[in-house]
């Protein structure tokens, strides 16, 4: 175990002196009043016994948590860039995240945006001024339309190489001074540098990619599922996927892959997983590679917040993810402050939407694994409902600590972190209180 010393050299090094005060002085606070008893988590004849070292968590399986780095570790490095998945290893994160996009030519590519203004310099570059267009589509049900934009479908892989990424410069704790150095990276450049943190850095690090827009990537195609099986191909290549339905591959032999680094004896690699919003074709990954569960994203269709709608996903997913704001506020006020509508009737008949405190158990009842996000750096807006609208009744997290030790009370099995350093830091000192009985 590492010493408090250690630790606090690491976290100081992260977040600077000032951070690690505000961080050590939230942690002397008592957390505030949580809607179930911390205690509630043990049986009378647990509390008459002796604390023991053995500590289960409310999960699904009993084991901590696990912390998955957002776009990496996008808290201190350009999100989606090399040095943030290093970042995020050496930080220890359990998983490391990306998004993928598909270049016009058929690359994929880490970007969570299908547009590039938002985090690289593609605006200051003129040899690339001619690809900024408008462009609308639907994602999952949603009409989104973008104007003045460089868009990754239309740009060859050649030409987002000569793009940079940088930093949200609204967040202004972020460090800018990396700003311009970085690539987009492709998929099979990320799998390569898991694979290496895995061998270099000592440990078992998941992957998780997002597929984003597929219905987006697949227009123009040779056939309605080429996004998914590039995908699916490449993860089988870098030992992540195995294949177990019907995969065209003859539509993908112009996918070079690179040899694989080999793993030395006694070095495995760590899980995966699949994520997407679109559950049409997270079904199709769950059918296609049955040895990886797939997370189910959601946050805008209002029938998966009922008893039916989880029936039916269970169907498929492994693991739910929804936007965190449904275990605190709950899909009614979620919903209308996001100008979702619904069919009352419908969702009656459905069950009604499931209560924000009963929504983790309701899942794990159906043998799903939970996973929220997104969990912010400490310095921004933790963005509640609660936090500006008084209507929103029940638990309100006054601060980081609070939202975790909610979270962890209510049993999440898997969560999506900024500032992997506090994430890790506030999980272990809720291991501490489950430990010794606090």
């Amino acid at each position: 175990m590492l010493s408090k010393f250690f630790v606090c050299t690491i976290v100081a090094t992260v977040l600077g002196t000032i951070g690690l005060m505000q961080l050590l002085e939230a942690w002397q606070r008592p957390a505030a009043a949580l809607p179930y008893p911390l205690e509630a988590a043990w049986t009378d004849k647990e509390a008459a016994e002796p604390a023991r070292n053995i500590v289960r968590w409310n999960t699904l399986t009993g084991e901590q948590p696990k912390l998955v780095g957002h776009r990496g570790e996008k808290a201190f490095m350009p999100e989606h860039s090399r040095a943030s998945y290093w970042q995020a290893a050496l930080e220890k994160a359990d998983y490391i995240e990306p998004d993928l996009a598909m270049t016009k030519d058929g690359h994929l590519v880490v970007n969570h945006n299908e547009w590039l203004g938002s985090n690289t310099n593609v605006a200051e570059i003129k040899s690339l001024a001619h690809l900024r267009t408008n462009r609308t589509w639907t994602d999952n049900g949603q009409v989104v339309r973008k104007d003045n934009e460089w868009f990754i479908m239309d740009m060859t892989l050649e030409q987002i190489k000569q793009v940079r990424i940088r930093q949200d410069k609204q967040y202004k704790w972020r460090p800018q001074h990396f700003d311009g150095i970085f690539q987009v990276l492709t998929f099979e450049e990320y799998l390569q540098i898991v694979r290496n943190a895995t061998i270099d850095a000592g440990g078992e690090f998941g992957v998780i990619p997002e597929l984003k827009s597929p219905k987006l990537y697949n227009q123009g195609r040779s056939y309605s599922r080429f996004f998914e099986d590039r995908a699916i191909l490449t993860m089988e290549h870098y030992g992540w996927a195995q294949v177990s339905a019907h995969v065209n591959r003859s539509a993908h032999a112009d996918l070079d892959l690179q040899p694989l680094r080999e793993l030395p004896e006694g070095v495995q690699l760590g899980p995966s997983a699949w994520q997407s919003f679109d559950l049409d074709t997270a079904e199709y990954l769950a059918s296609h590679t049955r040895s990886v569960p797939v997370v189910a994203l959601l946050g805008s269709l209002p029938w998966t917040f009922t008893p039916w709608g989880l029936d039916k996903l269970m169907q498929f997913a492994s693991i739910v993810s929804p936007w965190k704001d449904f275990f605190v506020a709950g899909a009614d006020p979620v919903f209308q402050a996001n100008n979702v509508s619904w069919n009352a009737t419908d969702i009656h008949k459905m069950g009604g939407f499931i209560p924000p405190h009963e929504l983790v158990s309701e899942i794990h009842k159906r043998n799903m694994s939970v996973s929220p996000y997104t969990f912010y750096d400490s310095r921004q807006d933790m963005a509640y409902l609660c936090q500006t609208n008084t209507s929103v009744g029940g638990f309100c997290p006054a601060d980081k600590a609070d939202e975790f030790f909610y979270f962890f009370q209510q049993g999440v099995d898997f969560m999506f972190v900024e500032n992997i350093v506090e994430a890790s830091l506030l999980r272990s000192r809720y291991a501490d209180r489950l430990e010794y009985r606090q």
